[in-house]
Formats: structure tokens, sequence, C-alpha cells
């Protein structure tokens, strides 16, 4: 009978199915908080390195080293959930553009928040301070003090701004489906 809640009826199950779709998995919905939440820490904590005093600057750095190795470690998980599930296309009616713009600055942001901390983590060995994690686990470090430090920060420091001037395209697609589509997208990420 059509519309039943009889268990095996195939209205129940493609309806089950395509709303699976239009969602992105719980992991990644965590994940992709998790990295908003340490951004919003570690990319201010870099910046601020500039500006603090000696003194300071230990307790500073302290944070976004450890953070930042978090960041990584949770962008490695993220990209593995991102490869195992399925994710919504775009929603409904939005022009072929767009959703190309969307995929690229969702694989550059993957691929520049992936490359960040490892950057962050060369510069600190080539500066000749081995990473540990958190004052409690020391992470193997593929090399001593090099005078390639000065060229792995500014390599470092640049992608810092690419990474903000991505987050912020992001942003505007957000406020783009929001504001002008007015679209239910920011639903599939909540």
């Amino acid at each position: 009978m059509f519309g039943s809640r009889r268990a095996g009826n195939p209205v129940e199950i493609s309806v089950e199915a395509q709303v699976r779709t239009q969602h992105y998995h719980p992991a990644a919905k965590a994940l992709h908080w998790l990295v908003a939440v340490l951004l919003c820490a570690v990319v201010p904590l870099g910046f601020l390195q500039k500006l603090v005093k000696e003194d300071v600057y230990a307790y500073v750095n302290f944070w976004h080293l450890s953070l930042g190795f978090t960041l990584f470690l949770v962008m490695l998980a993220r990209l593995g959930v991102r490869l195992l599930t399925k994710t919504p296309g775009s929603p409904a009616g939005t022009p072929p553009w767009a959703s190309r713009l969307a995929a690229w600055n969702h694989w550059l942001l993957y691929a520049a928040l992936i490359c960040e901390p490892i950057l962050g983590y060369l510069t600190t060995n080539a500066q000749g301070y081995p990473l540990v994690w958190f004052d409690v686990i020391p992470i193997w470090s593929p090399f001593g003090k090099s005078p390639a430090a000065d060229t792995i920060l500014a390599v470092h420091l640049y992608l810092a701004w690419v990474i903000v001037g991505l987050v912020l395209l992001h942003i505007c697609g957000v406020l783009y489906h929001r504001l002008i589509r007015r679209d239910d997208s920011l639903a599939r990420m909540t």
C-alpha cells in the first residue's frame, strides 16, 4: 500500500536514502565545526606571536604549535571521513559556476589546512626547536636547525593569508545560499 510505514516499502526506503544524501555524515559535521573552532584559535595566535613581548611569546607559541598540530590530525581524520562517506550535491538550482567554485574552495581548504601545520612543524624544527605536543608528547623531528627556517616560515605565513581568504570565500558562499538563494544548504552541515 502506497505511503505505508512497513519496513521494506520502496517508497519509504528511497525517501530515507534521499534524506541521507542531503546531509553530511555526522562525523563530517563534527570535524567541520572542530576545524572551525581550532582555526578561530590557531590563526589569531599565529598573528599574535609577532605582536607580543618575548616573555609572553613562549606561551602564545606553545598554544599555536599544539593547537596547530591538533588541527593537522583533525584534518587528516576529516579527509578520511570525506573520502569514505557520501557528500550531498549542490542544492537544486545552484548555478554550475557556484558549484564549481565551492568544490575548488573546499579542496583548496583541505590542502591548505593540511599543508599549513606541516609547514609550521617544519619551521619549528628548522629553528632548532622540536615540537612537543602540549608539552607531553614529543613529535619526531626529521632534521635539526636549518638555514631554510626563514624560507619555510615565509611560506607558512603566506599560506596563512591564503587560508584566511579561502575561509572568507567559504563564508561568502554560506551567506550567498542563506541570504540570496534562501535555500537550506546551511542545514546540511548543522
